[in-house]
């Protein structure tokens, strides 16, 4: 048993009802297909039951969802669209924040409720899907076996540094970028005391509307008149990229209209540009891929874990390193777009790191 927490919607007033999660899947669907039918089918629901939930929450809501169109399927209405972005955008802002408290407080009940004194590990990560991903596996296996804090990679260094956490996860750049970006990593670092183990590699870029209607091809069509941007939070490695690149390019970021809109994951990101409030944010190529964007790649970068260089004994960190090198771990990872998990569950030298990043 773990504890987990979700987020669900309800219309208040006087006759307060709870929207059914079926709603929100159905209209994925029918975004995705086209069709009523296609879209019940793959959710396993009948296409009665899929209809009443549209017409059920068309009237509650005062607007219809979806239009049947004679010979051409079915579509989301404007409203339909602005409610899947909503939920998209909810669950893309509040998701890791949630998981983070659940993992919290989950270690804290399994702490009085273990058997055996095997804390769970304490790991403060960049939020990444290969990293959710890995403490689900991790969790599968024992539950309450990672305690994971999601916050920026900077941040989630420092918290290491003090000693608060055992694992920290950050992103590092190749190339010139991340030789320019590597101080401000490496000064948290200490290669006597601790190692680097490699979790995946991914890229990341600009992600457009689908088609890039708006022609952005490079960060200074960021200026155009009309273009908007929405940006990821200070402290964040995306943000430190965002801030590097613009920087580079010679151009000034704060007359970029957007530049201060501000989110804290890459589908959040990936939400606001999938709903027309912002033209192009910068992002992981999977994220882009999971809501149909348009993606130009950037940068390339490596996702790691730093650890104290004697925990690589501890039973815990073998499992994790065991995990990163399992088939299963590489096959779910191969299937998101971007990723690449050949070097995943290596150790790093941490001083060669920094250098081929040069």
């Amino acid at each position: 048993m773990s504890i987990g927490f979700e987020v669900r919607w309800k219309l208040q007033g006087r006759d307060a009802l709870q929207i059914e999660p079926d709603l929100f899947n159905l209209l994925q669907e029918i975004e995705g297909s086209g069709s009523l039918l296609v879209a019940s089918r793959t959710l396993g629901i009948s296409y009665r039951y899929a209809w009443e939930l549209i017409r059920k929450w068309s009237a509650r809501i005062g607007h219809p969802l979806a239009e049947l169109q004679r010979g051409r399927g079915t579509k989301l209405t404007a409203m339909g669209a602005k409610l899947l972005w909503a939920q998209r955008k909810v669950n893309a802002r509040l998701g890791p924040m949630l998981e983070s408290l659940a993992s919290e407080i989950d270690a804290e009940i399994r702490g009085m409720m273990r058997t055996k004194e095997v804390p769970p590990l304490r790991a403060h990560a960049s939020h990444g899907l290969a990293i959710a991903i890995l403490r689900d596996m991790l969790n599968a296996m024992d539950a309450g076996a990672i305690d994971l804090q999601f916050r920026g990679s900077l941040d989630s260094l420092r918290v290491y540094r003090n000693g608060k956490c055992d694992i920290a996860g950050f992103h590092l750049p190749e190339g010139r970028l991340g030789a320019e970006l590597g101080p401000r990593f490496r000064r948290l670092l200490d290669p006597a005391e601790d190692v680097l183990v490699h979790v995946v590699r991914r890229d990341q870029g600009m992600m457009t509307a689908p088609g890039n209607p708006r022609k952005i091809a490079r960060v200074k069509d960021l200026l155009r008149k009309g273009i908007v941007m929405v940006n990821r939070q200070p402290g964040s490695g995306t943000r430190l990229i965002v801030d590097a690149i613009l920087a580079d390019a010679g151009v000034d970021a704060h007359k970029i209209r957007g530049y201060g809109n501000e989110e804290f994951t890459h589908m959040a990101v990936a939400a606001i540009v999938a709903s027309g409030a912002a033209d192009a944010g910068f992002g992981i190529r999977a994220a882009a891929a999971q809501l149909g964007l348009s993606f130009i790649p950037l940068v390339q970068e490596n996702y790691l874990f730093v650890l104290r260089r004697e925990r690589l004994r501890t039973a815990e960190i073998a499992r994790l390193r065991e995990l990163l090198r399992s088939d299963e771990y590489r096959r779910r990872i191969a299937a998101l777009p971007g990723y690449d998990a050949a070097l995943s569950g290596n150790v790093i030298d941490m001083e060669s790191l920094f250098q081929s990043a040069s």
